[in-house]
């Protein structure tokens, strides 16, 4: 900074940081940086110079042509910068307004810098209101002064926040408030064969684009696409993070949308449902209001579809449906990647796997490429099995609490049963194996585009559960067991949204959903009596839509078929009964669950104990189990008395304390 003379008496020394003289302000100003800033500021109004920035900051220039930044407000941003990037301008700007404390330029100052009459200076003011676009866009806010409680609204001091000045320092990183929410989409690969030609052609105008459906069959990807087309970079929003926020509703849309501003970005707003619920409505509304007047084009992701509360008068909404694909494509895309893969699987093989899983092209692709991975983890050539283990890794479903997934050990060998429950859990999978043909090639599925429901009915123990094991593993789906203590709510719609979240997680997997005990969320439709016999009857209703919409294997298992609704058993595909085993099937079920290489003692007789013990198929493998135990700890021989005494046992826990 320059100072005066020193072989000269300057009686301002003894007040210096309190005194702000003529003299030194001329100083700051005959500086070659500064003065250069402040070209054109002495002219008149309405010869304000259009571009001021194009000389001294690309970056701002490139800001004020997306918004349409008038000179006024070019220069009114100038003025609340100039002191961020040089502390000199601090005071310059105590001088100008007789205030030593005052080192931020005031509204007023501004209306006296940039105005020369009533008229000028009140133009200069409007542009400071809250719904200009230097404040609405968060490029300068208002402060008041602490030290005048007050003072005028005139006296607002006007500042630039952090993250401005770092851009135009030419920081890029996104502001810290939400550097969680917000990131810069660098690459992502196009799903193939998508037709987006009206929306290509209406990029320049700016429009709001809606992508409902899945958001991995290509959301984002198809928005990056569509953004790289016009040299247009692309910034993405994580709306169900954004929820989550501990900033209120305004500001954090007005720092999430002005980093799009700042990147020169178009905007693509993924887990848009996520602001669907009720509680969320505010930040729902606050962040529409700012993305329906954005400049630049706004790509929406939602699962669902959406409509906004309001029309938009000057801007068009565009609709993009993001569906699965249907089986001729998925079988194209199937029998492309096991051919690059080099798999050694046949083409009806490749098709029933194009059957079961309705994977989207990145999807199908990824799968793929983990088939290929297992195959070279053993050194050989991937075959179908691989592409069905790669399908099966891919269909993993993120359902936390809410379901657990099961992996099948058990085949058709496992599992005895009477002829006809067989016949039908085969009947099952053939429905499943083969539905490509009857609904696509036979054209079935313009009549009906449902899945599979089936209801394992029978006693605890006879089979149920390893009957959908069994079901999986011969459809190579992958399997979930629902909790039903998570999915039941007491609190009004929350079971529906548990409901919806297992539904829309698993479509996109096409995993088999087992219900077990279903007769506790599946249970008969009441009379109306207060409301609590209302929302049960809401939630019975809406499982019942859920389950005929999905497109997959439900499967619903109960101890007790007569409480189940009848709209269900009306509904459903299949309606296995499990019998309680006889005494035939029951030596059996001993047999099986007593391996070859088990030493077995010569006093027993497996149709003795079958005839003698009345136990369901699951007592009976716990009772094996546990003689084994006793066995291996007494004698090292399974004798009739270990599986009687693990037989007490089990009658124990079941309540039944008989001799044995």
């Amino acid at each position: 900074m320059a100072r005066a003379d020193s072989s000269e008496h300057d009686p301002t020394d003894a007040l210096r940081g309190l005194v702000v003289t003529p003299d030194e302000v001329a100083r700051y100003l005959e500086h070659p940086g500064m003065s250069g800033l402040w070209a054109g500021t002495d002219a008149h109004f309405d010869e304000l110079a259009p571009n001021v920035f194009d000389k001294t900051n690309s970056a701002i220039a490139r800001l004020s042509e997306t918004l349409g930044l008038p000179p006024v407000d070019q220069y009114l941003l100038l003025i609340a910068l100039a002191p961020e990037l040089d502390r000199r301008y601090e005071r310059i700007y105590a001088y100008l307004q007789d205030d030593v404390s005052l080192r931020r330029p005031s509204i007023n100052l501004a209306m006296n810098l940039l105005g020369r009459n009533p008229h000028e200076r009140f133009l200069v003011w409007a542009r400071l209101l809250a719904e200009s676009p230097l404040r609405y866009w968060g490029l300068i806010e208002l402060n008041a002064d602490p030290t005048r409680a007050n003072a005028a609204s005139l006296m607002h001091l006007m500042r630039v926040e952090p993250r401005v000045v770092s851009y135009v320092m030419g920081g890029t990183l996104v502001d810290e408030r939400v550097r969680r929410i917000v990131h810069v989409v660098d690459d992502a690969a196009p799903p193939p064969d998508l037709q987006v030609g009206p929306i290509a052609d209406a990029l320049p105008e700016g429009p709001m684009v809606y992508f409902s459906g899945l958001r991995e069959l290509g959301q984002v990807e198809t928005a990056f696409a569509l953004c790289q087309s016009v040299s247009l970079p692309l910034l993405s929003i994580d709306a169900a993070l954004a929820a989550q926020s501990d900033l209120s509703e305004d500001a954090l849309t007005r720092v999430i949308v002005r980093e799009g501003l700042l990147h020169g970005a178009a905007l693509f707003v993924d887990h848009w449902d996520a602001l669907l619920e009720l509680e969320f409505r505010p930040l729902l509304t606050a962040l529409w209001d700012r993305l329906s007047t954005y400049p630049l084009p706004v790509f929406i992701g939602g699962e669902r579809e959406w409509e906004p509360p309001e029309p938009l008068e000057n801007r068009r909404m565009l609709r993009l449906a993001f569906e699965l694909p249907e089986f001729p494509y998925r079988e194209a895309l199937w029998l492309n990647v096991a051919k690059q893969i080099g798999a050694r699987a046949d083409h009806d093989d490749v098709s029933v796997l194009a059957g079961k899983f309705r994977f989207g092209a990145a999807r199908i692709r990824r799968a793929a490429q983990t088939a290929a991975d297992i195959a070279a983890s053993r050194g050989e050539a991937p075959d179908i099995n691989d592409l069905y283990a790669g399908a099966q890794a891919h269909a993993t479903l993120s359902l936390g609490h809410l379901a657990s997934r099961i992996t099948p050990r058990t085949d058709w060998n496992d599992l005895i049963l009477p002829p006809d429950p067989l016949e039908q859990l085969r009947e099952l999978c053939d429905r499943m194996r083969f539905g490509y043909v009857v609904r696509d090639q036979w054209g079935f599925g313009s009549r009906s585009v449902r899945g599979i429901s089936a209801l394992f009915a029978g006693e605890s123990g006879t089979g149920k559960t390893l009957a959908a094991e069994v079901v999986a593993k011969e459809l190579g789906l992958v399997l979930y067991k629902i909790d039903l203590s998570a999915v039941v709510s007491k609190y009004i719609g929350e079971t529906e949204k548990n409901l919806n979240l297992i539904f829309n997680e698993a479509q996109s997997g096409n995993a088999i959903l087992f219900f077990d005990e279903a007769d506790a969320l599946f249970g008969k439709r009441s009379e109306v009596k207060d409301a609590r016999d209302r929302y049960a009857n809401i939630e019975v209703a809406y499982l019942l839509q859920r389950v005929e919409a999905y497109d997959g294997v439900v499967i619903l298992a109960t101890n007790f078929r007569q409480n189940i609704d009848d709209a269900f058993t009306r509904r459903l595909d299949f309606l296995v009964d499990f019998p309680f085993p006889t005494p035939e099937y029951r030596q059996r079920i001993w047999a099986a669950h007593f391996p070859s290489s088990a030493p077995i003692g010569g006093d027993v007789s497996l149709p003795e104990i079958a005839e003698e013990y009345r136990l369901a198929g699951g007592s009976i493998r716990n009772a094996a189990l546990a003689a084994a135990y006793l066995a291996a700890a007494d004698g090292q021989v399974i004798t009739a008395q270990h599986i009687r005494n693990a037989v007490r046992r089990e009658n124990q826990k079941m309540g039944r304390l008989l001799d044995a």
